[in-house]
């Protein structure tokens, strides 16, 4: 049994609940608003949910925001193992959730961005450990940290390593950080939207009509899978996920519920993916069962609700009883 280590980035949310995103000019009222511990926490905090050590090596910087996340992490069990910068503090982002549970988002970078290329040079994964990659590092000066652990880890790597691309992943610039990832053949993990993003960064074009759901294009997800020539699985919502892997593709099968909040839904659902893992679970079994958490994770408000092994277990038994 593996630990999983995140090189992600944890900042501060401010979640604000609206009606819908404004528009230029526009003044609305939120009917809510909370702050509380977000971005690569959410994943962590999964990790834990799951009952599996769980340790952040990416940056802490010195302020009001990074006591909030230390504070946050020793509550909760998570070890930092990565850098320390006491020139700046952590970044933030505004989380406007609207009337349909989506999130829109605007980020100030901080100190988990301001990596030196040693960052990560104190990582040094065990063979059952779980190692995850956010595809925001690319859009960081961290990302020649990211760099330079992915060619002191070359293949064959005794780890697994899970590629979370991001919306952003089509703004990184370095190209030789993003050849170096795909070289890397992590298993990558992406959303509807995402996928075209990815595809299109790698020069792939990709078709106007997918729809994602259990009649989606299974073919482009196939043939992405095969130009990234590694293990791809996108998200999909509620129709669950597919899963491309060794030519092949397959539909896992989500479970349909009332959003409240998509906020974290997917930090959750890769959350949950690298703790059963990291305990040696079978790649599909171990998307179904996330798929479960996801679900459920979008029935509560807030960006760190993964539920609990029990409440997974009660939810599916009771999504095939009624099925």
């Amino acid at each position: 049994m593996g630990n999983v280590i995140s090189l992600g980035q944890i900042v501060v949310d401010t979640t604000l609940r609206v009606p819908n995103v404004p528009v230029a000019g526009e003044d609305i009222f939120a009917s809510s608003s909370s702050q509380q511990v977000g971005g690569g926490y959410n994943l962590l905090h999964a990790v834990r949910q799951m009952g599996q050590k769980a340790y952040f090596a990416g940056l802490l910087g010195t302020g009001p925001h990074a006591s909030l996340i230390r504070k946050t992490l020793e509550d909760e069990g998570i070890k930092h193992i990565g850098a320390t910068r006491h020139d700046c503090d952590n970044g933030f982002s505004i989380a406007l959730t609207d009337d349909q549970a989506e999130r829109t988002f605007i980020s100030v970078r901080g100190a988990e961005a301001e990596g030196d290329p040693e960052a990560f040079d104190q990582v040094d994964p065990e063979p059952a450990d779980v190692v995850y990659l956010s595809g925001y590092t690319l859009v960081h000066r961290t990302a020649q940290a990211l760099l330079r652990f992915l060619q002191s880890h070359p293949d064959p790597r005794r780890f697994t390593t899970i590629f979370d691309a991001s919306p952003v992943f089509g703004q990184a610039e370095d190209k030789a950080v993003v050849r170096a990832l795909v070289d890397y053949s992590p298993i990558w993990s992406c959303n509807l939207r995402e996928a075209p993003i990815i595809a299109r960064k790698i020069g792939m074009e990709w078709p106007d009509d997918t729809d994602g759901g259990e009649d989606g294009d299974q073919e482009a997800y196939l043939r992405l899978s095969q130009a990234l020539g590694s293990t791809l699985i996108v998200h999909v919502g509620p129709h669950g996920a597919w899963l491309c892997q060794d030519d092949q593709v397959r539909h896992i099968p989500g479970f349909p519920v009332i959003p409240v909040d998509t906020n974290g839904a997917g930090d959750c659902h890769t959350g949950v993916l690298c703790a059963l893992l990291s305990k040696g679970v079978p790649l599909s079994d171990a998307i179904s069962y996330a798929n479960a958490a996801a679900a459920l994770s979008v029935t509560k408000t807030g960006p760190a609700t993964c539920p609990t092994p029990q409440e997974i277990q009660d939810f599916t038994n009771t999504n095939m009883t009624s099925a």
